[in-house]
This record gives C-alpha cells, sequence and structure tokens, in this order.
C-alpha cells in the first residue's frame, strides 16, 4: 500500500500546484451537454474522498461493511454542496487536504485488514481493492478536468 500511498500524494500535490492559480471564471463555464465544470469535478472529487475516508475507516474496524453507494446520486451531491457558489481555490485546497488524510489511512493500512470487505448488491469489495480504486478513480476524473479545461479555455 506504500506506493498507493506515494502515487496518490504526488498526484494530488501536482495537480493542486499545477491548478492552484485558476480563475473562478474559467473553472465556473459550462462545457455544455450536462456536463460537470471544473468546480464540479473537483467537487466530485471531494465527494468521493468524503465516501471512501468513511469505508476506509470503518474497513479496518470491521470485517464487512453494509454502506449504502452514492454512485446513482454524484450529480445531486454536487448540487446540494453547492461547489458551483464556492471560491475555486477553496474547494481544490479541500479536495488536495481531504486527499492527505486518506494518503495516510491508506499508508497506515494493517495488512491483515486488507481483505474486509465492503457489502454491495450482495458482491464483496475488499479494503484492497478500494483503495487500488480509489487512485484509479482520481485519475480518470483528472484527465477529465483537463480535457474540460481544454474545451473551455478554447486550448489544444
Amino acid at each position: 500500500m506504500e506506493k498507493i500511498y506515494q502515487d496518490l500524494k504526488t498526484i494530488v500535490d501536482n495537480f493542486y500546484q499545477k491548478y492552484e492559480d485558476l480563475s473562478d471564471e474559467i473553472t465556473s463555464k459550462s462545457p455544455g451537454n450536462n456536463e460537470w465544470n471544473l468546480k464540479e469535478i473537483i467537487g466530485h472529487l471531494i465527494d468521493s474522498a468524503c465516501h471512501n475516508h468513511q469505508r476506509f475507516v470503518r474497513l479496518r474496524i470491521i470485517d464487512e461493511l453494509v454502506f449504502p453507494d452514492y454512485g446513482q446520486d454524484n450529480s445531486r451531491w454536487i448540487q446540494i454542496a453547492g461547489y458551483n457558489q464556492m471560491k475555486f481555490q477553496d474547494i481544490l485546497s479541500l479536495w488536495r487536504q481531504y486527499n492527505l488524510v486518506i494518503a495516510n489511512i491508506i499508508k497506515g493500512v494493517d495488512s491483515s485488514k486488507l481483505d474486509n470487505y465492503w457489502l454491495l448488491n450482495g458482491e464483496r469489495i475488499t479494503l484492497k481493492f478500494l483503495m487500488t480504486d480509489y487512485l484509479r478513480h482520481i485519475g480518470d476524473h483528472l484527465n477529465q478536468f483537463e480535457k474540460t479545461l481544454k474545451e473551455v479555455s478554447g486550448g489544444p
């Protein structure tokens, strides 16, 4: 899990440094077609961090977790949180700080807990898979962020 810890810290710090100076104007621009703007993409990653924080901690305490999924409600979470009314710098800072906490949780995980699982619709999803997949999920949305940034800024 040390590699996931290191990779998460590196990805978060590099992304933060690269985009911390983006304006609220550009990060609020809608790319159209009901797609999330830049604030909403990072907001979604904050919501994901919140849910995964719960999973990662609880699965270190108990062997089996029954916890709701929020996947079908992603856009509602974003709307309810009101990320579009916030400053992008605040959203990005929260995302960064939250992920530093999560990285620390991943770093400190006892390997005997990695087979503890989240029970979702009859499927057992191990803590090891959740921690590994969390990194993939972030990468997918950071790629989405960069693609959306090109669209809304008219870049290449």
